[in-house]
């Protein structure tokens, strides 16, 4: 039973105004500049008059006042004085000398040890680039592209594509409206036979908010005259000496590497695809002339039925999403010690479609906090499957800790009144991937909200447990038939297995090349020489395999990572991907149970988070250094 809301840390509220939000961040303002003002008074600063202040006071704004705040000298000159005390730092825990390090970093990095004239300088850039992106992402989020094609065209396409779909007469010719997002695009690059139909979709899909070409770009730009007011070569050296990789020289050694590794197999690989579509081009009596990008989810899906006889449309059947749902979070609470009750009837929320739950011990030693799943698609909603923190479980002003909150946004389509949502197996990996994120928040023992995870770390969790989807084991349990009930069998298991490689190096060499773009495009010495689309489509043709046959695409410009948080940080997936399937084989996969290996991870990786030193938490939880 759902204990009473009142026994509980306050819930995340969602009913106030655009009026109460305006003055709750002025207020919070306004009580920040009181403490700074008390802060930088301080004649001798110490740790507790002067960085806990600011930890506990702080708050993540990405406003004008976060970029102003974050560049005072005299805030920079108190803290500093605690970084150089060294009495004082011997006797701070690890995780508040972490804390102090961390604060003093971030100061300087944001250049409160500047000139007057560089601050200012730096000032304009960051405003500027807050700009910049939130626009970007704005402009994706928002983006409406769409086609409209005749069923004739669609031909191919199964009957449930056209339920409920808009469609409009052009002259005497009905034509459906296909939007050029991930889902609906993904349907007809897989399963319409013409051609000409695909490459509309392809080029629909990845030639729109043609805005942020000039936004990218500008970006780029200013992020380089950033690092170089700090005395950087380049932009992505100024930020990596705060992560993992520590510089751009280790994250192009590992991308080139895999690079290296995987383009004679991908090669093969897309020799095969070539050969499907000659066959199937030929067989119609038409005549082959090459493999384009809107080719490839076809042929790559045929060529996982023609060798491992496995069709995705007969796989989703096993993954309707309120199962799967059920299921996935199962699997994490039991593996680290939790359990979750549903609460939708009694926490507020800012759209009746969403669902929550409360998260406990095992035991009910403890409540742990809220997860909020927003799964449907709406008009003006993000697009991917993603995860925010609403709330994190950090050190209050009071001294108490908050219970932290996650919140999992999607847009999976509606059910309709006969069939119930179908996830693809890779949309069940999605799943899986975004909820390490949110069990990453509420497992968090971190005092302090500074001590985030590097963004490199923060991406071995969630890659971590995506082996489940590969499972035999875990298959078993999440994939049950949605009008049967049935358990997946052991021979379509095994065969969805044996499929994970097909067109895999193909997969992962362009997962290898996104993270060289990142890099290329931020390793730049001087402005100007780098255009972000030609160099997008130009290294993706030489490092992917891609080919554009000469369409005019831009995908550079909705690439919303890197104007998202994952600036010189998409290698992380890869980086990540090595070091977790090295944990999962060493700890999930060898001699301790699911609940030993999970209880260890739980206190070594999700517990401390960025509060200890993440190679340091990597090397304990497998009792070595990582291997790739």
């Amino acid at each position: 039973m759902v204990q009473d809301i009142d026994t509980l840390r306050s819930p995340v509220q969602f009913s106030t105004s655009a009026e109460d939000i305006q003055q709750a961040v002025e207020s919070a303002i306004n009580k920040s500049n009181a403490v700074i003002e008390r802060v930088v008074s301080e004649q001798a600063p110490t740790f507790k008059n002067t960085i806990e202040l600011l930890a506990k006071n702080n708050n993540e704004f990405r406003t004008e006042f976060e970029v102003a705040r974050d560049m005072r000298t005299d805030v920079y000159k108190v803290v500093r004085a605690v970084y150089d005390n060294k009495d004082e730092m011997s006797q701070l825990d690890e995780e508040d000398r972490l804390l102090v390090e961390r604060l003093e970093h971030k100061l300087r990095a944001n250049g409160a040890q500047l000139t007057a004239e560089q601050r200012t300088q730096v000032e304009r850039v960051n405003k500027r680039l807050v700009e910049l992106e939130l626009e970007f992402i704005y402009n994706v989020d928002h983006a409406t592209n769409h086609v409209m094609l005749s069923r004739a065209e669609l031909d191919g396409l199964p009957a449930s594509f056209f339920e409920n779909r808009r469609s409009e007469f052009r002259g005497l010719t009905k034509k459906f409206i296909v939007l050029a997002q991930a889902a609906e695009a993904t349907a007809v690059l897989k399963h319409a036979t013409n051609e000409a139909t695909r490459k509309t979709v392809y080029v629909a899909q990845s030639s729109h908010c043609p805005k942020n070409i000039a936004l990218l770009q500008e970006a780029v730009h200013l992020r380089l005259e950033k690092a170089q007011l700090f005395g950087f070569a380049t932009y992505a050296d100024y930020v990596l000496n705060q992560r993992m990789a520590k510089t751009p020289a280790a994250v192009m050694e590992l991308e080139e590497s895999l690079s290296a590794k995987l383009r004679p197999l991908a090669e093969k690989e897309m020799a095969e695809l070539c050969a499907l579509k000659r066959t199937e081009v030929e067989a119609a009596g038409a005549v082959y002339d090459g493999f384009y990008e809107w080719d490839y989810i076809r042929y790559s899906s045929q060529a996982m039925a023609n060798q491992h006889r496995v069709d995705m449309d007969e796989i989703k059947e096993y993954f309707a999403l309120d199962s799967v749902l059920s299921k996935v979070l199962s699997l994490y609470t039991t593996t680290l010690g939790l359990k979750v009750i549903e609460a939708s009837s009694v926490l507020p929320v800012w759209h009746p479609s969403v669902k929550t739950f409360e998260v406990w011990e095992a035991d009910d030693s403890a409540f742990v906090g809220h997860i909020y799943l927003d799964l449907y698609e709406r008009e003006d909603k993000y697009q991917d499957i993603a995860v925010w923190p609403l709330r994190s479980a950090v050190v209050g002003e009071d001294g108490t800790r908050m219970t932290p909150a996650s919140a999992m946004l999607a847009s999976f389509s509606e059910p309709t009144e006969t069939t119930p949502v179908l996830l693809t197996h890779i949309n069940v990996k999605y799943l899986v991937h975004a909820l390490g994120h949110a069990f990453q928040n509420l497992c968090s023992k971190a005092k302090w909200s500074q001590l985030t995870a590097p963004r490199d770390f923060a991406e071995i969790s969630s890659q971590m447990f995506v082996q489940w989807v590969w499972e035999p084991k875990s298959l078993r349990t999440l994939a049950s038939h949605y009008q049967t009930g049935a358990t997946m069998s052991d021979e379509l298991i095994e065969r969805l297995v044996a499929s994970r490689n097909t067109s895999g190096a193909i997969r992962e060499l362009r997962q290898v090349f996104r993270g060289i773009y990142d890099m290329d495009i931020h390793r730049i010495t001087k402005p100007g020489t780098i255009d972000v689309v030609a160099h997008y489509n130009e290294l993706s043709e030489r490092v992917a395999l891609a080919n554009y046959g000469g369409a005019h695409v831009f995908k550079a410009a909705t690439f919303s990572h890197i104007m998202q948080g994952y600036d010189c940080g998409y290698y992380s997936f890869m980086w990540a991907s090595v070091i977790s399937a090295d944990m999962f084989s060493a700890r999930f996969s060898g001699q301790d149970s699911d609940a030993e290996a999970g209880a260890a991870f739980r206190s070594e990786i999700l517990q401390p988070g960025g509060a200890c030193d993440p190679s340091a938490s990597v090397e304990r939880f497998l009792g070595r250094a990582p291997s790739n």
